[in-house]
Parts: structure tokens; C-alpha cells; sequence
């Protein structure tokens, strides 16, 4: 466990966990002990992954650092499976939870979902081209894994909350922390700034090597353009703090740069792939059509991991669907709840 857990800082930990999950294994948590834990309310930012080794392990660097349940407080930076997995866990032992309330605005979408809202999974199928009568067999897969779990390690258990909002102020172990908003990633995205140290607690925004998911299942919340519009606000208003992300290694000066570039291009790259897709096409396409003919996908996944890659491959060309419209470059039109694009 030592090995995992070091200080960053006089007073602010990180710690890096690992789940049995295929679909990402490494998670980085941070910690920062009250001045007196048994007095002095600790934070944690997220908590990582609904599984039993990571439980113990965060109970075990809790003891190591003095602090309880009790006298804990979590700030989620956003609601995805791999940082909130155990935050209905610490609700029950007496953590104090903090959210943006904007990461409620959907209960099904591209790495998470709640197996009680079938009506958003159903909502969600249908605007990017997937139909009970239309593609009848996808339409199962999708339904199917839901009901039968099949997908498990994105379901979210429900937690109590606190909600939080821009500019909100949390004060810990002496240092002032100003809440950030990031959206892109998720519509409701937040991260920790320490102006004084010059740190910022990125979360999934920027992350050195990867190309974060920008997934929308949902018309016009222009996620893709809100993500651009912060990757250049990171760029600049935080070009000297040290970014520490959620995965992989810390950010400054010119790697903050050269990432934000690379994530930029890159989305550029398969925005113009994708709108080639719907210009040379002889008739409107649904987000599943182009993101297939986008990405050189089979129709029809043959493994869980293959239908979980459409999953979020569909969220992803949704996102540089609605850019391209945002931009002017393609039109949407809607039937019977599907949305068709066209140049």
C-alpha cells in the first residue's frame, strides 16, 4: 500500500488505486488531512472504484492518516464509475459528500448509468439510431446488458449528496481550495484549485497521453464546444500550476500546452472524418450509422467489450455531430425521436 501513497505537497497526499476493471485499472485519489483529524474535518477527492480491495485500501490509508468516516468529506469531481464507485459506501459510514448537481442532469450515458432509469436508456437509444424495430438485434444487446447487468462495473449506486457550484471555497488542512468548472468530459466536471500553491486537482480534462471521452447522448448541450472553450481556459489561466489529473502523471508549463494541443487535434482529425462520413452519404445518417462507418466498426459487437466500444464510440461522434452543427457544417433533423444528420 506505501508504495501507492505519497506527499505531493506539506499536508496533501495522492494515493493510486487499482480495480479489477477492463475497461481503465488506475485511478489517482487525493487526501488532505485535517490539521487535527480528530477535530478538523479531512477531504478526499473522489473516492475510485466500487470494489473490496479498494475499499481496504482507502481504510488503511485512512487509519495511516488519522482520519474517520465521520469526519471525512468527499468532493466528487464528476460522476463516472471509477471516481464515485464507493461514495454510496462512505455515505453509510458518515462521510459528508459534495457534487455538482449538474452531473444528475442523466441517469444512462456513456460510462455510467443507473439500472433503474430504463426510460433515459430508451431515450438515449433512440436518438442515436437505435430502435426496437429498427435495429432490432442492437436494440436488444443494449437493452439486455442493462437488465441482465451485463455492464455492471458503470453502475452507480445511489449517494446523498451536498451540491456544490463555481467559485465554491473548501477549506482543509490549512490550504483554501476554489472549486473549477470542467465541463466537457461530463456536463457538470469540477476540479479543486489551490491558488496559493498553484495546484489544480484536473480530474479527467487534461490527461497526459489520452484523449479524454467527450460523450453526449443528448441534443444541444454543445458538450464538445464547452470542452475546447476549457482546454483553452486551462492552457492559460492555470499555465503555471501543476495540473494533477485523475490518471497517469502531474501537468505544467509545456506539457500542459503540447496535451491541450494533441486533444485538440485529435478531436479536429475525427470531426473531419466524421463529416466526410455524412457528406458523402446519399441519405441523412443516425450518430450509430456514422459512428460505425467513422470508427470501421462491425455492425454488430460480438463481445461485451466490443458492445461497450460502441457505446462510447456513438457518445463520442454525437459530440462532433453537434460541433459540426454548432459550426454550421451539418444539419439534424428528428423522427419518431431518432436524429438524422446531413451536409
Amino acid at each position: 500500500m506505501n508504495e501507492y501513497l505519497q506527499e505531493i505537497f506539506p499536508g496533501i497526499y495522492q494515493l493510486e488505486l487499482h480495480g479489477n476493471f477492463k475497461s481503465i485499472d488506475e485511478i489517482k485519489i487525493y487526501i488532505i488531512p485535517g490539521k487535527n483529524p480528530q477535530k478538523d474535518r479531512s477531504l478526499m477527492v473522489d473516492v475510485g472504484f466500487h470494489d473490496k480491495a479498494c475499499m481496504e485500501t482507502l481504510k488503511q490509508v485512512m487509519e495511516k492518516l488519522g482520519i474517520s468516516f465521520s469526519m471525512l468529506d468527499i468532493f466528487l469531481t464528476h460522476k463516472h464509475h471509477d471516481h464515485c464507485g464507493l461514495a454510496s459506501s462512505f455515505a453509510k459510514q458518515g462521510s459528508r459528500i459534495f457534487m455538482n448537481p449538474e452531473e444528475e442532469r442523466h441517469h444512462y450515458d456513456c460510462l455510467h448509468y443507473n439500472v433503474k432509469y430504463h426510460e433515459d436508456q430508451a431515450e438515449v437509444l433512440r436518438y442515436v439510431g437505435i430502435t426496437e424495430r429498427g435495429t432490432p438485434k442492437l436494440w436488444e444487446m443494449f437493452t439486455m446488458a442493462v437488465e441482465q447487468d451485463r455492464l455492471a462495473e458503470f453502475n452507480i449506486l445511489h449517494f446523498p449528496y451536498e451540491p456544490i457550484e463555481k467559485g465554491q471555497h473548501f477549506y482543509y488542512g490549512g490550504y483554501d481550495f476554489r472549486a473549477v468548472e470542467l465541463r466537457g468530459h461530463t456536463f457538470g466536471q469540477m476540479g479543486l484549485a489551490e491558488d496559493r500553491l498553484k495546484l489544480l486537482f484536473s480530474a479527467d480534462q487534461l490527461i497526459r497521453g489520452i484523449v479524454p471521452i467527450v460523450g453526449s447522448s443528448f441534443k444541444d448541450e454543445h458538450l464538445l464546444s464547452s470542452y475546447f472553450r476549457s482546454l483553452e481556459e486551462l492552457s492559460h489561466a492555470f499555465a503555471d500550476y501543476k495540473l494533477y489529473p485523475s490518471h497517469n502523471t502531474m501537468l505544467e508549463g509545456e506539457s500542459i500546452k503540447k496535451a491541450v494541443n494533441r486533444i485538440v487535434f485529435a478531436y479536429l482529425e475525427k470531426i473531419q472524418i466524421i463529416e466526410q462520413v455524412v457528406k458523402h452519404s446519399r441519405r441523412p445518417r443516425t450518430v450509430v450509422q456514422a459512428a460505425r462507418l467513422a470508427y470501421g466498426m462491425k455492425e454488430l459487437p460480438q463481445t461485451k467489450e466490443q458492445l461497450l466500444l460502441l457505446k462510447m464510440i456513438t457518445s463520442k461522434t454525437f459530440s462532433c455531430l453537434e460541433y459540426l452543427r454548432d459550426e454550421d457544417f451539418v444539419y439534424r433533423t428528428e423522427e419518431h425521436g431518432v436524429l438524422y444528420w446531413e451536409a
